[in-house]
């Protein structure tokens, strides 16, 4: 099949390089020109990666145009780019039969939207569509090396799910089906928060215990928030639940464990945020959740515990007595 990427970002062609192992012809779109030219040309990414060679096979356009040869779009791009991906399509797709696949993680930041609503609300009618995502514990550069990875194929009508998981599914790559596009959404925009939470442990000295215990309690704020909105509780122990937010509340690797880490190191969220030209998808969905829950009065210590660090910059180490000291009680999910 013949396959379009909005995008040209890491996770992007890591996507990329799984449809092409699948046998797939992948063009990914760059609005670089210079970028895409060069990568065209030599197929080795230093962007995002050092010197790593990518498939051979992979095609480039900076040509937007081009877009309207395909029936299969899979969006890539920050949660803040996807006002400007719809109205492109809004331009491009009209009257033309389209499956989307979205794997952008987060919120629609004018709306406050989880991404597949911010699609069906915003996209032409005239454009005769189906939607998906694909979402789940994976980084790109080890998508890229190959290793074993898996995720969730999320729609709302199953068919088209499955259908999404047959198109990405390998031997290293494995996909399985979901229809719970609520519990899937908000997991994959929380999960960023509470790596943000995990990095301030870490920079401020602690170990192991601490962050094991932010994770379980952090999930249990993923559910308490999802199911609120009609999330199965199932969800919220799988891959984009528990798997997604272990992945990225653990590692270095992640841009919202990395940047909360320098403000544990600091004691402090301002130079952090003031120096910040990273794309840190936690830091908006910390003020979003937090308005949102206090509207639904929904308890989240994790999240308000984050807000007032990152928002009225207070001193992590004490917020964190207060969180550890807050009136005893039993604990439930």
């Amino acid at each position: 099949m013949e396959i379009f990427i909005y995008g040209c970002g890491a996770f992007a062609l890591g996507l990329g390089s799984v449809l092409n192992s699948n046998g797939h012809k992948v063009k990914l779109y760059c609005r670089d020109k210079v970028r895409c030219k060069e990568l065209s040309l030599t197929h080795i990414e230093n962007k995002y990666f050092s010197n790593f060679k990518l498939d051979d096979e992979l095609e480039f356009t900076s040509n937007l145009d081009e877009i309207k040869n395909y029936s299969i779009i899979v969006i890539a791009v920050p949660s803040s780019s996807i006002k400007n991906v719809v109205n492109k399509f809004n331009s491009y797709l009209i009257d033309k039969k389209v499956l989307i696949i979205n794997a952008t993680k987060g919120l629609e930041p004018s709306t406050n939207s989880r991404i597949l609503d911010y699609l069906r609300k915003n996209l032409s009618k005239n454009i005769d569509y189906k939607l998906a995502s694909i979402l789940g514990p994976g980084f790109a550069k080890n998508i890229l090396k190959h290793d074993l990875t898996c995720v969730n194929s999320v729609s709302k009508d199953l068919e088209v799910a499955k259908f999404v998981q047959e198109l990405f599914s390998n031997h290293y790559f494995r996909v399985y089906a979901l229809t719970d596009e609520v519990g899937a959404e908000f997991s994959s925009s929380i999960k960023n928060a509470i790596a943000i939470a995990s990095g301030i442990l870490y920079g401020l000295g602690y170990k192991e215990n601490s962050r094991s215990a932010l994770i379980t309690r952090g999930l249990s704020e993923l559910v308490r928030f999802g199911t609120t909105f009609g999330a199965n509780k199932e969800t919220f122990f799988g891959l984009t639940g528990v798997g997604d937010l272990i992945l990225t509340a653990s590692s270095k690797e992640s841009r919202n464990f990395s940047f909360g880490e320098i403000i544990g190191k600091a004691d402090s969220s301002e130079e952090a945020i003031k120096n910040n030209t990273k794309t840190v998808e936690g830091l908006y969905v910390v003020k979003v959740i937090y308005e949102i829950a206090n509207e639904h009065h929904i308890d989240m210590p994790i999240i308000f515990a984050l807000y007032k660090i990152l928002y009225e910059y207070k001193k992590p180490s004490e917020v964190i007595q207060e969180i550890m000291l807050r009136p005893l009680k039993i604990e439930t999910f």
